[in-house]
């Protein structure tokens, strides 16, 4: 009996020591279950050293505001169909800082000086001396010069509306007194001393018959000649206006009939011993209109990269009579 006894005490005692031991280890294996949950959890929040590496040199990363714009400018192309956009395209980007603005300059630098060997597209080929005693004449095409200041050492005498009705008449020239006095621009031009007068009176004019157009425009010549006898005198060709401008309804005129009237203004010019100056073939597209682009918003004026045009012209005209 004391036998048996023994042996079930034994057994009670192993038991209890098993009890103990697998408390332990479930208590271990407790403690670290949240720790390997933990590591479960962030496992899917950190790639691994392959992912790591492509998302570092992955483009699909949100760029920054600044670095999207600078992607934009960089990958698009500037629209060479239309000056209005590139000056929209210009003052959109003004606003930028100047760092970011200066990759766009460096991207049209090329296109620029691509043209720089034409005297069309580049001013400094234009010979600015010759211009020095210069007396340019005309109605609002002239007054370009001044507001775009195309030429500031040339003079200029030109007002916009004036005609060759009233270009006798009409006082328009400041005369610089301080009282706001003024006076026509004939009168205005006895005050210059030219060596060469440039004249372009052209779309308010041509309301005249061709007729009265041409003798109106010699007297213009005739007075000019005897205030400066030495100077040598340029009749400039009226310039076409755009296709756009013909379809018009108000429209005072078309290409034809400026094509004819300056046909009646070389000979004028032959007759009375000037020259005569065909600008207009400058601003005249395939179809013998003015290049829609040089002017979108009325078909008649132009802005001052077109005024460089004009002025290569005449410098490359020096002296030359047009047959």
């Amino acid at each position: 009996m004391l036998k048996h006894f023994g042996l079930r005490l034994m057994a009670a005692v192993l038991c209890l020591l098993l009890a103990a031991g697998c408390g332990k280890g479930g208590a271990s294996g407790a403690a670290a279950s949240p720790a390997s949950s933990s590591l479960e959890q962030m496992e899917p929040a950190s790639p691994s050293a392959a992912e790591s590496s492509s998302a570092a040199s992955s483009p699909s990363e949100a760029p920054s505001a600044e670095e999207a714009a600078g992607e934009t400018r960089e990958s698009a192309p500037p629209s060479s169909s239309s000056p209005g956009s590139q000056e929209t395209s210009a003052g959109a980007s003004s606003g930028e800082s100047s760092s970011q603005s200066q990759p766009e300059e460096k991207t049209m630098a090329p296109e620029e000086t691509s043209g720089a060997s034409s005297p069309e597209e580049d001013p400094e080929a234009i010979d600015t001396a010759w211009f020095d005693d210069v007396l340019f004449v005309g109605d609002s095409i002239t007054e370009g010069i001044k507001l775009y200041d195309v030429m500031s050492n040339a003079a200029v005498l030109s007002y916009t509306g004036i005609n060759l009705n009233n270009i006798f008449t009409k006082e328009v020239i400041d005369k610089g007194l301080g009282d706001g006095s003024k006076e026509t621009i004939i009168d205005a031009s006895a005050r210059y001393d030219p060596g060469k007068i440039y004249i372009l009176m052209g779309i308010n004019s041509i309301l005249l018959e061709e007729e009265d157009f041409i003798s109106a425009y010699g007297q213009l010549v005739d007075t000019l000649h005897t205030q400066h006898p030495d100077a040598v005198i340029y009749v400039q060709s009226i310039l076409p206006v755009t296709a756009a401008y013909e379809q018009w309804s108000q429209a005072v005129t078309d290409n034809a009939t400026i094509d004819r009237y300056n046909q009646g203004l070389r000979a004028m010019a032959m007759e009375k011993g000037v020259y005569y100056l065909n600008v207009a073939e400058v601003f005249k597209d395939s179809t013998g209109a003015l290049y829609d682009e040089a002017s979108p918003t009325d078909g008649i004026h132009f802005g001052p990269s077109w005024y460089r045009k004009w002025f290569a012209y005449l410098d490359t005209h020096k002296g030359v009579a047009q047959q």
